[in-house]
């Protein structure tokens, strides 16, 4: 062992201290502090956090990751990974350990594609089923089946103007201006200042949310984990309503409605609903991507949306002026 490496070894804090520095010093000042904080309590409950830094092998994260990977998605293990990669690089950078190996930057990470294309089914329909029983659109179905006097109106928002689900939680009642149908996100993932248009959808949810309530403080007294539950107990209300009509008009019910929806699809379904309405410069300005490349995973346009774009288009006008000439011509 040389000189270099017996000051790294004598230096080199266990796995338990280098995060409870990096909670002090790094964690705390970040706002995604609790979701580092759920990483950390998940590698604490790993035989690793009692080991130096500098004794932890590559074939140790290659061991702890297998093991991961039986049961969890690819991209949770590669959060879990990246994580710990991140603590080697601050210690290594900041904390005056330029020697430390890392050994998470010597194994392969699990390829994870978490991309999700799901939209808002919004022509459910069954003969003989009237529509003021049988609404078109799950988000209709969700409303009606959620006990939360809260959830409707924060569903609306997230369809009609992509905010995020912490973006909403963290409105303050001064954001919005109701007059220029604007809403000002200060606190944003990316750290900017974003301006949000309100649709008149969403101006008339929030209108009627906001009647007799503080103009000031906070607009919705619910937490984010609280959206998810709530949000999941109406699509498995509304399931069971769904089924229910359907049994009662002897309808076979259609497996894929209210099947693997999350509230984050609602961002999705926003994005693709606003792409006929923006530019992508403009419209990454509203959603508040950072790249063209992010903005297209949550674009996901109904095919029958880009055949009506080709026929209305110059192209899809010239070619059936054509047809309907052959066809006078030929007559």
């Amino acid at each position: 062992m040389n000189q270099r490496t017996k000051r790294i070894a004598k230096a080199c804090p266990v796995l338990k201290e280098a995060f409870e520095r990096y909670k002090s010093e790094i964690s705390s000042k970040k706002k995604g502090h609790a979701q580092e904080n759920s990483l950390i309590n998940v590698w604490s409950e790993t035989l690793l956090i009692g080991r130096p830094l500098n004794r932890i092998s590559q074939t140790d994260i290659q061991k702890l990751r297998d093991e991961w990977l039986e049961d969890r998605a690819p991209a949770t293990v590669t959060r879990r990974l990246a994580f710990l990669s991140h603590v080697y690089t601050v210690a290594a950078k900041d904390w005056g350990m330029p020697g430390l190996t890392n050994p998470v930057a010597q194994v392969r990470w699990p390829q994870a594609d978490n991309a999700r294309d799901r939209r808002v089914f919004d022509r459910i329909q069954h003969r003989g089923i009237p529509i003021a029983e049988c609404p078109r659109s799950e988000l209709e179905w969700l409303i009606r089946n959620t006990r939360s006097k809260t959830l409707p109106t924060i569903m609306m928002l997230a369809v009609e103007t992509g905010m995020r689900r912490s973006e909403i939680v963290g409105l303050q009642r001064p954001q919005i201006d109701m007059t220029s149908g604007v809403i000002t996100l200060t606190e944003t993932k990316n750290g900017k200042v974003r301006y949000v248009p309100l649709s008149p959808f969403a101006k008339d949810a929030l209108r009627r949310y906001l009647t007799d309530r503080s103009p000031k403080g906070k607009v919705f007294d619910i937490s984010t984990s609280a959206i998810t539950q709530a949000f999941a107990r109406a699509v498995k209300n509304s399931r069971k309503a769904y089924e229910a009509l359907c049994k009662q008009y002897n309808r076979m019910p259609r497996g894929h409605y209210f099947k693997d929806l999350h509230f984050h699809d609602l961002r999705h379904e926003s994005t693709s609903r606003l792409a006929s309405v923006f530019q992508a410069a403009d419209l990454a300005k509203v959603t508040g991507h950072q790249s063209t490349r992010m903005l297209l995973r949550y674009y996901h346009p109904h095919g029958r949306d880009l055949a009506r774009k080709l026929s209305r288009s110059t192209l899809g006008r010239k070619q059936a002026a054509i047809l309907r000439a052959r066809g006078q011509s030929s007559s």
